[in-house]
């Protein structure tokens, strides 16, 4: 079970650094690359120690950490549509179809640099705790890359209650 969920924390990293909104929210401020990386952790463990979740419930905790711990309030379905990609791995990964599962992570889009300097950070200094954000380093880090993006979106925070 332990290799099938580092496949899965591979799947989650891929998924995740190509998810839109997630990168928006780094990039915007609204939290740093570092809870991002830590993002791909937590969902990993919620879906393998919660066994039995729909890919809805999925979707209700990747909607619930964005809103918690980057401050965003989504409002398209790219949520679901994370969720729906998840679960279809993790289905993979519990139902022991390894070739299925090659096949198809080898058609999910590349590992993005954003997340990936992350990474390279990670090896250097080693884990980071969601309560100790930088902004310092997540500056450094983000004037470091390049973006390929000429056009952007604005991320609002969502309004406290």
């Amino acid at each position: 079970m332990e290799k099938t969920k580092d496949f899965f924390l591979s799947v989650t990293k891929r998924v995740f650094s190509n998810w839109t909104a997630l990168k928006l929210a780094v990039e915007h401020g609204m939290g740093s690359i570092d809870k991002a990386d830590l993002f791909c952790h937590y969902i990993t463990d919620f879906i393998y120690i919660n066994e039995g979740l729909c890919s809805s419930e999925i979707a209700c905790e990747l909607e619930d950490f964005m809103d918690e711990q980057f401050n965003t309030e989504l409002q398209d379905l790219s949520c679901k549509q994370v969720a729906e990609e998840l679960y279809k791995f993790y289905r993979y990964c519990v139902e022991g179809n390894e070739t299925q599962a090659v096949i198809e992570f080898e058609k999910l889009p590349p590992l993005q640099p954003w997340i990936v300097a992350c990474l390279a950070k990670k090896i250097n200094k080693g884990p980071v705790a969601f309560e100790n954000d930088s902004d310092s380093e997540s500056d450094e880090i983000e004037e470091s890359m390049e973006t390929e993006d000429t056009e952007w979106i604005q991320v609002k925070p969502r309004r406290k209650k």
